[in-house]
């Protein structure tokens, strides 16, 4: 999977370019909102302090994937 799909997929999620720390939790079916914004929000940009560039979140989730 490349970054682009990961971002469509975001997109396609959310219905907008932007995304709550909320909504990546229900994304990606964590629960705890504090680790999801540790692992994959911490030192990106907010837009209005609260959403996320899907851009950058989907940059950050393709560099934690791990190849096998």
């Amino acid at each position: 999977m490349i970054r682009t799909d990961i971002a469509k997929e975001l997109r396609r999620y959310t219905g907008k370019g932007t995304i709550r720390a909320k909504e990546l939790a229900g994304f990606l079916g964590v629960k705890n909102i504090s680790r999801v914004r540790e692992k994959y929000l911490r030192g990106l940009e907010a837009i209005g302090g609260r959403a996320y560039l899907i851009t950058d979140v989907a940059e950050r989730l393709k560099a934690d994937c791990i190849t096998k």
